[in-house]
């Protein structure tokens, strides 16, 4: 991709976006294509007519269209799903200037909606680098939740007290007994009919 005005084809050259999109292994061209959608969307907020200051456009898309369509049988199967459905995205963003949509849930009342492929970019690079504890994170970090604009973490109810839990179990202890003394008598009246 080089656009007319500049006359830089940085993403075109030999190493650029479009020729990683051609890379052998799986992750490389998904990286690659997420690249190329995030460039798209930052164009097109900057200018509104970037699609037409790029050149050759259509076989950017031909190209996008191969992979999210991609059926080799040289590659493994996970490869090809993965490919595919990135790149079906990947597309969307590219040819129709859909953004992402995606929501995650971080409790059951809070969620973080993702609409574009920035906020998406600095969602995963959080996630990979959190790993296990990304939810933990993003429900009490607050640093986290300030990079991802979500605000200062709710606030939590109090927790259940100790004597509380002890009352609970005992209740919950006296209400078995009562029911399996009541299937008890059941069954006992089903034998003798």
């Amino acid at each position: 991709v080089s656009t007319q005005s500049t006359g830089s084809s940085g993403i075109n050259a030999e190493y650029g976006v479009i020729a990683q999109l051609k890379h052998s292994s799986v992750d490389v061209r998904i990286q690659a294509g997420e690249t190329l959608a995030h460039l798209f969307e930052m164009g097109r907020d900057y200018n509104p007519d970037f699609d037409d200051s790029v050149d050759d456009l259509q076989s950017v898309f031909d190209d996008l269209e191969t992979l999210s369509r991609d059926s080799a049988k040289f590659r493994a199967k996970r490869d090809r799903k993965q490919q595919r459905a990135s790149f079906r995205e990947i597309l969307g963003c590219v040819m129709d200037s859909e953004g992402v949509k995606e929501t995650v849930k971080i409790s059951a009342q809070e969620t973080l909606p993702i609409t574009s492929w920035s906020e998406k970019v600095q969602y995963s690079a959080l996630k990979e680098s959190l790993g296990v504890s990304t939810s933990l994170h993003l429900q009490q970090n607050v640093f986290v939740r300030e990079i991802l604009g979500l605000g200062p973490p709710p606030l939590r109810a109090d927790p259940i007290s100790k004597g509380d839990k002890i009352e609970m179990k005992k209740l919950n202890a006296a209400c078995n007994k009562a029911r399996q003394k009541n299937m008890l008598k059941q069954r006992d009246k089903r034998m003798v009919l």
